[in-house]
């Protein structure tokens, strides 16, 4: 009975000694990986439908300040979280975005903003559908920003 309970407790702190590992080590990967010290973000609202959906969950890659392009989906800091958008011109200091569903472009986002862009595979925007809704939760209960990568 003792050996049972002994390797049932042994088995439960392995498991969450692995669970913890990956929670704190993908994101770690990722960064170092992309580039960048936001490489996940969570879409928050319906602004990139029907490319990106409320709930989808998207890799960022960094980007050297003026290294995006016309088209490219970006990630930008601003006073009140992040945002991601596409890119609809490019100047010489500044991007002008718009989101896809939107029907007005947003103010100049300086290059210095600029986290980086959506990761994308053979042209399409990589996502993982409803994996962005636990990262959004979990922010709400701890009084975060939803908005945050």
């Amino acid at each position: 009975m003792m050996k049972t309970a002994a390797k049932f407790l042994l088995n439960a702190v392995i498991y969450v000694a692995i669970v913890v590992g990956i929670l704190w080590g993908v994101p770690r990967f990722l960064s170092w990986k992309l580039k960048t010290p936001y490489p996940i973000a969570a879409i928050t609202s319906g602004s990139m439908w029907p490319v990106l959906k409320s709930g989808d969950l998207i890799l960022i890659r960094g980007v050297v300040p003026g290294a995006v392009a016309k088209g490219d989906v970006i990630v930008w800091q601003q006073d009140r979280g992040f945002t991601i958008h596409r890119v609809v011109a490019v100047g010489e200091k500044t991007v002008t975005t718009k989101g896809d569903a939107n029907f007005t472009e947003d103010s100049p986002v300086p290059h210095a903003a600029i986290i980086g862009k959506a990761v994308d595979v053979r042209g399409k925007l990589f996502r993982i559908p409803f994996l962005g809704v636990i990262s959004t939760f979990g922010a709400r209960l701890r009084g975060g920003d939803a908005s945050s990568p």
